[in-house]
């Protein structure tokens, strides 16, 4: 059992959901990243999700794209991104997933990318882009060096692989909640309820969502359709694109928010809607 298996088990024990915060590692710089990822988890986040900048991520919206443009552009290099890894599980005690192309991985070399993840710490992966069809050598690459596949269900998933997929899935199985791509939206769809519903009568390990999950409303509803875990991650890059020149504000605004999404994840708790700070952004409090 890894640590997100841990955490998961922890949670569930409370009938609490998991609040999974995604971040870009390197956005806005590696210095400010590092600070990112040290407000995530002491404002209550449960996992950590890194979104591994490529050059043509197309799972990701304009938010996410913009991101991981920036970091490429800057010189960041990949080993100074596992460095990072490395730096972020010495210092913390977290269950992190990293969500990484294809094209990268093949890059690299398969054992020697799943060798190096597991170095830094992390053992369990992502990989968005990849065909079903091509699965089995990275599976028996990553299961050879200890590192867990976590495979993706979409809407559009057809029922023979939904059934692949969970036959396949140890730690958890993470849901597309729309086609498409990442980005924050207003309302979870009647269509994403329906799907949801659907996989959770099938899926007997944990249930996580991600692709649009912004506000503490997506979670209460989610919730109740009996999904596990929640994924947010454009709406953190947008909280730090609104506060570039400003990095206290950032931090504030990050923690106001991460705390108000974690306060979603557990039962018996009604939203009140606010304003911070009275610079505009709407979040929610208990």
């Amino acid at each position: 059992m890894n640590k997100i298996n841990k955490k998961l088990k922890e949670l569930a024990s409370r009938k609490e959901g998991a609040l999974i915060i995604g971040t870009v590692p390197g956005y806005p710089d590696l210095e400010t990243s590092f600070e990112i990822v040290k407000k995530i988890v002491n404002s209550g986040a449960d996992i950590l999700e890194f979104s591994s900048s490529f050059s043509n991520p197309i799972f990701d919206g304009p938010v996410l794209a913009n991101a991981h443009q920036k970091v490429l552009y800057s010189g960041i290099t990949k080993k100074q991104i596992f460095d990072f890894y490395k730096k972020i599980t010495i210092y913390f005690d977290m269950p992190i997933f990293v969500a990484e192309y294809v094209n990268i991985i093949y890059e690299i070399g398969l054992d020697k990318y799943f060798k190096l993840m597991k170095k830094c710490g992390i053992d369990t992966l992502i990989i968005p882009d990849i065909p079903l069809e091509e699965l089995e050598l990275f599976y028996n690459s990553a299961l050879k060096n200890n590192v867990n596949l976590v495979l993706i269900i979409t809407p559009i998933s057809s029922e023979k692989n939904i059934k692949f997929i969970i036959k396949k899935s140890k730690v958890f199985v993470y849901c597309i909640l729309s086609t498409g791509v990442t980005g924050t939206r207003k309302h979870v769809s009647s269509t994403a309820i329906h799907f949801i519903k659907h996989v959770k009568k099938i899926v007997k390990l944990p249930l996580i969502a991600g692709f649009g999950i912004s506000y503490p409303k997506h979670i209460e509803v989610l919730s109740k359709c009996g999904i596990d875990g929640f994924v947010t991650c454009s709406k953190i890059i947008e909280i730090i694109n609104e506060n570039l020149s400003n990095k206290k504000n950032m931090m504030d605004d990050l923690e106001i928010y991460i705390k108000s999404m974690k306060q979603a994840t557990m039962e018996k708790n009604k939203l009140v809607k606010f304003k911070i700070k009275n610079r505009g952004q709407e979040f929610w409090r208990f």
